[in-house]
Formats: structure tokens, C-alpha cells, sequence
């Protein structure tokens, strides 16, 4: 397995990682946005991606790209909140590249994306694109792929103003 990622210098944020399936054969992706990067790495799924990777394949494309609403690395959410820059220097610009590159977009990042008000934060960034996700919380925040049953469909993700 080869992961295609872009780190900071340090490797304490991870700006992409992209996983196909094929390259060979095959070029359209799906982005995923999740909250903050795990362990992942560019030889190495979590299981969010390797859940992310079941989901794509379901829906017909050849790989998936994977950025989030913060960059920093850990599979702590508490710790991410701690951190002075969880989003690092160049988080927007990766999700901008994302979006112009991928075809379908899924919002993926849980209950915890009001921290800091990241999420509406991206959600501006994608202004005018059509936003999907796994189905909602009770509160309207769309639900992270590891807590929704492998046969949920994709549904389109209105943010609540």
C-alpha cells in the first residue's frame, strides 16, 4: 500500500492523504473531511480510512482523499483541542486543492467540529458545493464514518444556518 500525503515539515500535521485502489485505472476520488488526522500515514490506514475506503468503493470511485477540519495529528480529540494551532498553516489551502480535485464531497468530522467554529469555517470555503455525509446527529452535525452501520446511504448535507 502506498498513500499519497503532505505533511508540515515537522509531520505534526497532515494536510492530505490520498489512497486509490488502482492509480492505474482509475482517477476519480471522493473527499472525505473528517475532524483531525490518527495515524494514518503513507503506509498505513487507520480504521476511520479503512472504513472511508469501503464507503468509496461502494459508491463507484477509484480511491478517496482524505483532509479534515483540523491538521494536527493524533488520535486524541482532547489533545487536538489543547494544541495552540490544530488547524496548521496550511490546512484551507489543502481542502481548496481538494474540492477542485475530487467529485463528490463528504462532511465526516462528528459532533466536534464546532470547536473553535471549524466546521462553519469550512463550510464557507465551500461555498456553493454540494455537501454530503453518512446522515446527521440530532443536532445536525454529519456523522463520523466509523458510528454509522456500512450500509447507510450518502445523503446531502444542509449546514443548519
Amino acid at each position: 500500500m502506498e498513500n499519497v500525503c503532505h505533511f508540515s515539515p515537522d509531520r505534526r500535521h497532515r494536510y492530505r492523504l490520498v489512497h486509490q485502489w488502482n492509480p492505474l485505472f482509475g482517477e476519480r476520488l471522493m473527499l472525505w473531511i473528517g475532524l483531525n488526522p490518527s495515524t494514518a500515514d503513507e503506509a498505513k490506514l487507520d480504521p476511520t480510512l479503512t472504513r472511508i475506503a469501503t464507503f468509496s468503493k461502494r459508491e463507484g470511485f477509484d480511491g478517496f482523499w482524505m483532509a479534515n477540519l483540523f491538521g494536527l495529528r493524533t488520535p486524541y480529540p482532547e489533545e487536538m483541542m489543547a494544541a495552540p494551532d490544530p488547524v496548521g498553516p496550511e490546512n484551507d489551502a489543502s481542502l481548496l486543492a481538494a474540492a477542485d480535485r475530487c467529485e463528490k464531497i463528504v462532511a465526516a468530522w462528528g459532533v466536534s467540529g464546532v470547536y473553535q467554529a471549524r466546521a462553519d469555517a469550512v463550510v464557507r470555503l465551500f461555498a456553493g458545493r454540494k455537501l454530503w455525509c453518512l446522515g446527521t446527529t440530532q443536532d445536525g452535525h454529519p456523522r463520523h464514518p466509523l458510528y454509522v452501520a456500512g450500509k447507510q446511504p450518502l445523503v446531502r448535507w444542509e449546514p443548519k444556518p
